[in-house]
C-alpha cells in the first residue's frame, strides 16, 4: 500500500494520486491543487455581501476561544477546536474572508489571532 509523501498516511493503491513527482492521499492532493488562501481580495469581497453568514461548530470554537483568550495562538485554537493545522489554516481563511479573524504579531515573536476589528492596546 502507497503512502502520502506529505502526511505520511496509507493510501490504497487506486487512491493515490501523483503531483509533481509525489505520491498524495486525496486530500494532500487537493490542498496542493487549491491551498487555502487568507488574503484573497475577491473572497473577502463575496463574503461581505452575503446576507448572513452561518458559521460552522468548528468555526464558532475558534470564535469563542479567541473571544475567551483576546488573542490566540495557532496551537491554543487547534486544541479548543479539536483540528490539525491543515483543518486550522482552511477555517482561518474563511474567517478571514467573512472580516472575523485576523493574524497579528505577538509579543515574543511568532503570530495570534485575534478578531478581525480589535486592535491591541499601544505598549507603554
Amino acid at each position: 500500500m502507497p503512502v502520502c509523501q506529505r502526511c505520511q498516511a496509507q493510501i490504497p493503491q487506486d487512491e493515490a494520486r501523483e503531483l509533481r513527482g509525489q505520491v498524495l492521499c486525496e486530500d494532500c492532493y487537493m490542498d496542493a491543487l487549491s491551498p487555502a488562501r487568507t488574503c484573497d481580495p475577491w473572497a473577502t469581497y463575496t463574503a461581505s455581501r452575503l446576507g448572513s453568514q452561518e458559521l460552522s461548530p468548528v468555526q464558532e470554537k475558534i470564535l469563542a476561544e479567541i473571544d475567551r483568550r483576546g488573542a490566540a495562538t495557532a496551537e491554543e485554537l487547534m486544541a479548543a477546536a479539536g483540528i490539525d493545522a491543515r483543518e486550522l489554516e482552511r477555517q482561518i481563511a474563511a474567517l478571514r474572508h467573512m472580516e472575523l479573524v485576523r493574524a497579528a504579531p505577538a509579543l515574543g515573536g511568532g503570530k495570534v489571532f485575534r478578531r478581525f476589528h480589535d486592535r491591541p492596546e499601544a505598549a507603554a
